[in-house]
């Protein structure tokens, strides 16, 4: 338990300076945007593992092909429906930039 309690300490101690020495944490924090869209679906992806469920959607979107995944795996979509979904920007450190696709 000491070990945990000297280590807490460590990390409120570091952050206790560098918030008083004026360090610019907010360069460091992601920053996030998205918006929703809609696509035609040219493809599904699906799996079961008993009663665990997988399913992921082939959709064009602006012209490219992009998988659109339903994290909870709920939708029952096939190809030629048109869905909803977010198209989220992540940004970390100013040199991560990744796009994610999710299902509405």
């Amino acid at each position: 338990m000491n070990k945990v309690k000297t280590t807490f300490a460590a990390i409120l101690a570091i952050s206790i300076v560098l918030f008083c020495s004026g360090c610019d944490l907010s360069k460091y924090m992601p920053k996030s945007s998205f918006t929703t869209e809609k696509g035609p679906i040219t493809k599904v992806y699906s799996a079961a593992d008993g009663p665990y469920h997988f399913i992921a959607y082939v959709v064009d979107w602006k012209g490219t092909e992009v998988v659109v995944s339903d994290p909870l795996g709920k939708s029952s979509h096939k190809a030629g429906d048109t869905i909803s979904f977010l198209a989220q920007k992540i940004e970390v450190s100013g040199t991560v930039r990744a796009l994610s696709f999710t299902a509405l």
